[in-house]
């Protein structure tokens, strides 16, 4: 096995796109044969689904990832942006940005719901409305639990998981491998754009792309996918906490209409907001980077 490590590190960025969709499939079918060896299909019970979304974001995102890196690279940790110390007072920066910026980010899902499509495409707009209702339902079902244990699970399961899963994968893999051939922007751009299309949901397709090409941004600034994957986790994490403390009779606001509405001046102020903290972020890490020289 050590004399695969490093093999592809000179192949070309197509080629090391394809193994990674490669791997991609090998380990999502492996993954699947897995899930219905113990589940045997069961698609009913709320627990044999849970399993399945586990099972399908470490087989999709997180070993295609690591393994890519082990035949690419001679630094796993490099090749991954996992090589660089936390700065821990930008991971506060980076949580509170998030906060802030999720009136902004619902105000685009809004106006993004309101795109209506040509007459000629009413099939394919019915389609993906009745996946985006599907897609709701089964969101619904997994976010409905009434105690601290189950609350705990969904958090791995929603929040940690996907937020590592899904940034080793596109910010970690493809932006990483994309950033060999083209220019960094192009690349940040293009990943968010696919980031964005795999999830298959039309009606929020411009609010995540943007918030993917934020995290692409944050690790050409920072070069740590920590940061990166601590933003994509608040992102998830507001919306599981908050939908528990509401399912569970707490009065807390609906987190998805903030800043929609009779918020919608939220929502701008929380625009103004992601503005200036998309600069700030980019002036920050670049006086953290002087003064590293300075040293």
């Amino acid at each position: 096995m050590s004399n695969l490590k490093g093999l592809y590190t000179q192949s070309s960025v197509f080629s090391k796109l394809l193994i990674l969709i490669g791997l991609l499939f090998v380990f999502a079918v492996s993954g699947s044969i897995i899930w219905l060896l113990i589940t045997h299909g069961n698609m009913n019970d709320t627990g044999s689904l849970k399993l399945l979304q586990l099972i399908q974001s470490i087989a999709v995102f997180i070993l295609p990832s690591i393994v890519l890196a082990y035949l690419c690279s001679n630094n796993m940790k490099v090749f991954l942006s996992l090589d660089k110390p936390i700065n821990w007072v930008a991971v506060l920066f980076v949580i509170l940005f998030m906060i802030l910026i999720v009136p902004f980010i619902n105000l685009l899902g809004d106006l993004n719901q309101r795109l209506v499509l040509p007459d000629a495409l009413s099939g394919l707009e019915k389609m993906m409305k009745s996946s985006e209702n599907d897609r709701a339902a089964l969101a619904t079902k997994f976010l409905n639990v009434h105690n601290l244990p189950a609350l705990f699970f969904n958090i791995f399961l929603i929040a940690i998981i996907p937020a590592i899963g899904e940034e080793l994968f596109f910010r970690g893999a493809i932006q990483g491998v994309l950033r060999q051939k083209l220019n960094v922007k192009l690349a940040i751009w293009i990943t968010a754009v696919v980031f964005s299309a795999i999830h298959m949901q039309f009606y929020g397709f411009v609010p995540r792309m943007l918030l993917g090409a934020f995290f692409g941004y944050l690790l050409v600034w920072s070069g740590n996918l920590w940061l990166s994957i601590v933003a994509h986790f608040s992102n998830n994490v507001l919306a599981v906490i908050f939908y528990y403390l509401k399912n569970n009779g707490y009065k807390v606001p609906d987190i998805d209409t903030i800043g929609t509405g009779n918020t919608l001046w939220i929502g701008l102020v929380s625009g103004v907001i992601a503005i200036l903290g998309f600069w700030f972020f980019s002036r920050y890490f670049h006086k953290c980077d002087k003064r590293t020289l300075n040293l």
